[in-house]
Order: C-alpha cells, then structure tokens, then sequence
C-alpha cells in the first residue's frame, strides 16, 4: 500500500509542524503550471504556520523528506512505523483543535453576553427569551399567533450581529419564503417565530448557540451570532 495514498486526506496534518524562519526570494510565475505548483506549495506552507509547533519537530528533516518522497526514494522507515507516527500526529492535531475551539467559544462567549448586556441597557424595549436570545417587537400584528407546524409566510433580513454588517434578504432579491414553522429552521428562529402574530415584525439577536452552532453552515463560520428581522404575512390554514 503507498503511504501517500494512505494519507491522501490527511495532507492538512503538515498544519502541525512550525514554518521555516527564513525568507526565499518570490519567484517569477510564467505560466499556469508554475502558479499551480506554487498555490500547491503555499497551501502547505500556510498549514505549516497554521498550527505552530506542537510537535516541535525538525522543520529541515521535515523538508528533506518531502523532497525525498517527490523523488521516490527509499524511505528509512516500515510502514507500521510510519502508520503509528501519522496516528499520532492525528492524535495531537484533534487536540490542538479541540483547544483552540474551547478558547474561540469562550472569547466568543465573552463578547455575547457584553453585547447583550449593552443592547438591554440601550433598548428598553429588548426582552430575553428563556431559550437564551433577545428580541423586539418593531410592528404589531393583528392576526394569530404563530405555533409549530403552521405553515407560514416570510420575509426577512439578517446582519453579522457584532459589525452589523448585512449578511442576507429576500426583500428585492427573492418572493417571500413560504415554510412550515419547525426544521430545518434553527432553534432560535423556530422559538422566535412562535412569539409572532401575523402582519408582526420582530427583530430577533441570536446567540451562536441558537443559530447556527459551532460548526457554521455553508459559507458562515462557527461561533456566528447573527440579528434577524422578520415580517410575518401569513399564516395558512391547511
């Protein structure tokens, strides 16, 4: 068995070494090959800084050996040994993840809950919801009251809640969304829309725990809280 193709996967595991201290001259790219190959290298390097040195090993000998793997020379070690090496390599990276996570979601944690405490101070009219996010009623509605499993009619905007910056609508960009209360829609939304009454718009801020969790989805990153104003239309009878 080849141990590259072993390990194919795992190419990210460099991540763990620390990055050479010295500085090479930025080459000339002429062609596509050469900006391949080069995009191909850098993606290696900025793994190899991204993770530090928690192995502390030999960054010259690291070099060595991938250059001696390129020209498939003979390797100076079985392959049961180089399988308990990568194993542990794998060991100390999850580690090192798992550490860093912890440290990201108590700074993230930290931020929330003085954000919180600030939008409570400066808006009297935010309430806490026992799930754990804040809302505000910015329209009465005259119609019922949303439950789980109606199914609705919204539209909706969102913002990156620390920067405010708008992350996403459908006002001019698509027709009102039409869905049953309930999942896939994250839990702080789920919970949020049952506070509603038709004709209602509400604007929600929800923790990261409430939106969409540590692990992100598609293109927003873990650890994101997000504010959400909703306009409810419409509550069907079906």
């Amino acid at each position: 068995m080849k141990r590259l193709a072993l390990y194919l996967s795992t190419i990210t595991l460099l991540g763990l070494l620390t990055a050479c201290n010295h500085k090479a001259e930025v080459p000339q790219l002429s062609s596509r090959n050469d900006t391949l190959s080069w995009a191909m290298g850098e993606n290696i390097g900025l793994s190899l800084q991204e993770m530090g040195g928690a192995l502390n090993l030999d960054n010259e000998l690291v070099m060595k050996a991938l250059r001696h793997t390129l020209d498939k020379g003979d390797q100076p070690i079985d392959d049961n040994t180089f399988r308990e090496a990568m194993n542990y390599i794998l060991y100390i990276q999850q580690t090192e993840m798992m550490r860093r996570d912890n440290q990201n979601e108590a700074k993230v944690n930290e931020m929330q809950e003085a954000y919180f405490a600030q939008l409570v101070k400066e808006h009297p009219g935010v309430k806490k919801h026992e799930s754990g996010f804040y809302y505000e009623e910015v329209k009465a509605g005259t119609g019922r009251k949303a439950i789980f499993g109606d199914r609705i009619s919204f539209d909706y905007r969102s913002f990156l809640m620390f920067s405010g910056e708008p992350y996403d609508q459908t006002y001019g960009k698509r027709k009102p969304i039409t869905h049953v209360v309930g999942r896939p829609m994250f839990q702080g939304l789920i919970d949020g829309m049952q506070l509603m009454n038709a004709g209602s718009i509400y604007r929600f801020y929800f923790p990261y725990q409430l939106a969409f969790g540590s692990q992100g989805s598609g293109d927003i990153p873990g650890y994101t809280p997000f504010i959400y104003e909703v306009e409810l239309h419409e509550i069907y009878k079906d």
